[in-house]
């Protein structure tokens, strides 16, 4: 893989245009075929070298876009700049939202609290309409009797013997 890259740089050269090899200064280098019994597994030494290379070029983009956040250098980029407005409006909304749910959720425990309230004031209301309908009911059994001649005593009952 990597001797087919350097056969097609020094045929084209680095920006694509034919090069002279020997005025170039450039060795030819010879391809041998690779015979496929030789070598069966698919991992070879080349392919080891250039993954470990291609590992440490990743960890080393990653050290240097970390060490671009925290140093502050990733704010100076052009990229990020053009994309101020939108972040602000991302923020923006995000605080709407922050700002919304608070209300939201303070409604709800208001209108918890104003049921648990109307619970209560009608339970308060049903005894006491239990204790006016008792009283009427008592009153209205004083005028019947009040009206036949016998009165409601206001002592303990007695017996009448007879």
């Amino acid at each position: 893989m990597g001797n087919r890259f350097r056969e097609k740089v020094t045929e084209e050269g680095l920006d694509g245009k034919a090069v002279d090899k020997k005025a170039a200064g450039v060795a030819e280098v010879e391809v041998e075929p690779t015979d496929s019994t030789a070598d069966e597994r698919p991992d070879s030494g080349e392919d080891q070298e250039s993954e470990t290379q291609r590992k440490v070029g990743r960890s080393d983009k990653v050290a240097k876009g970390v060490s671009k956040v925290l140093g502050g250098d990733i704010l100076g980029d052009r990229l990020v700049l053009r994309q101020i407005p939108l972040m602000l409006l991302c923020l923006l909304f995000l605080l709407l939202i922050v700002a919304n749910r608070y209300k939201v959720e303070s409604l709800s425990r208001e209108k918890i609290a104003v049921e648990e309230r109307i619970n209560d004031l009608r339970e308060e209301r049903i005894q006491m309409q239990k204790q006016y309908q008792k009283s009427v009911k008592i009153s209205q059994i004083a005028e019947d009797l009040g009206e036949s001649g016998v009165g409601i005593t206001s002592g303990p009952p007695y017996e009448i013997e007879k």
